[in-house]
């Protein structure tokens, strides 16, 4: 039979440049990616915790920090907790905080796929990023500077009571800031011909846009977790509730802009979609409720979790898209058949709830992306079952 030759090159693209593979998005490192660094750090701490009187406790310590790289640093606390009687206490604490850039983000740089929005024409499209280590020519070319230290406050206050017998209420608020945030920026795309001209050296690659670690934004986290617990005897077995909630809220308050960056590229240091991912992209209220029943060689366990909405916000608002709360259910069965071997069946999501599809064809990218691929609400995979036997020796 007679070879027929279509003319077509599925190798390249028609402008003859190489294609992107499709689900691989990262070909693995390569020699160019190696790197050899290092730091060293050392510390010191102390701390002092004394009963004043038997419903008075203050805890104070101090933290001295040295590093090869970023100099010396200072953080303290102080906590304390308030007794009244043996069934109610308050509580709180106040803490500053440090975080020097972790060595990946210092020194980590790769090519891989990511999908890209088109500024042309709206789409998503596969394009090689390059994330350039900090130190490199080309990130200070883009105008990102030299990575420093978070800083950060802490301050949580709450209480715990146990009003009856088996039953336990704990409430607790915090409030933390958070400033000079290191993240991902957004990436930088070679549609602009100053970014194409930075990233020519890249061009065999096929780098169409770039990213960098930078201190980026700083931000505001407040929230609330709520705790209750109750054990009592039911016929021979022991019947146990608990019920915990958390309420979380993060704002980005300053996107900060470096004097340095390059002109012009203000809005993409840290643009809309990247602010969804920490303002939005996971769940602001959390909550899980159980029931267990243990007796002799016999345990049941039911766990009702509950996970908020969550909203996605691309770079285009007519795009956004809010995914309802869910609620996800356990199982577990387990049995001693003697002592140190257990037996136990169950499944996780028993139900198999998966999270709202993305309903605007934009956002679906030709049906690539029918669940979101920028915020997670939980796990995509569906329900989990599974049985297996403990052994302790």
């Amino acid at each position: 039979m007679a070879a027929v030759n279509l003319g077509v090159d599925f190798d390249t693209t028609s402008s003859g440049g190489p294609k992107n593979p499709g689900s691989q998005v990262f070909a693995g490192f390569q020699p160019d990616n190696e790197i050899d660094r290092f730091r060293n750090s050392a510390g010191v701490y102390a701390g002092l915790e004394t009963e004043i009187s038997d419903n008075f406790l203050v805890d104070i310590g101090g933290r001295f920090e040295n590093y090869s790289d970023f100099g010396s640093t200072f953080n303290g606390k102080i906590a304390t907790r308030i007794g009244f009687g043996k069934k109610f206490a308050l509580r709180g604490a106040f803490n500053t905080g440090f975080r020097a850039p972790s060595l990946h983000q210092m020194w980590f740089n790769n090519v891989s796929i990511q999908f890209v929005i088109d500024p042309l024409t709206g789409e998503l499209e596969p394009t090689r990023v390059l994330t350039s280590n900090n130190k490199s020519s080309v990130t200070k070319a883009f105008g990102i500077p030299d990575l420093k230290e978070e800083t950060s406050l802490n301050f949580s206050a709450g209480f715990i009571t146990t009003p009856i017998t088996g039953l336990s209420i704990s409430g607790d608020f915090y409030f933390i800031t958070i400033d000079d945030r290191i993240v991902l920026t957004s990436r930088f795309s070679d549609s602009d011909p100053t970014v194409a001209a930075l990233l020519e050296p890249f061009s065999s690659l096929g780098v169409g846009a770039a990213q960098f670690w930078a201190n980026a934004v700083n931000t505001e986290t407040k929230g609330v977790d709520i705790i209750v617990a109750y054990n009592t005897i039911m016929g021979d077995g022991i019947l146990a509730f608990s019920l915990a909630a958390n309420f979380t809220e993060t704002e980005v308050t300053e996107v900060i802009v470096p004097s340095s960056l390059l002109a012009g590229f203000e809005e993409t240091i840290f643009n809309r979609e990247e602010k969804n991912r920490l303002e939005d992209g996971l769940p602001q209220q959390k909550g899980t409720f159980s029931v267990a029943y243990r007796v002799d060689k016999f345990n049941v366990t039911a766990r009702a979790n509950y996970f908020g909405e969550i909203e996605y916000k691309p770079t285009n608002p007519d795009n956004d898209e809010t995914f309802s709360a869910k609620v996800l259910l356990d199982l577990d069965f387990g049995y001693e058949i003697i002592p140190g071997l257990k037996l136990s069946v169950g499944g996780n999501n028993v139900l198999n709830t998966f999270p709202d599809e993305h309903q605007k064809a934009a956002n679906r990218s030709n049906e690539r992306f029918i669940y979101s691929r920028r915020v997670t609400q939980y796990g995509m995979n569906g329900g989990f079952y599974y049985g297996r036997i403990t052994l302790s020796l």
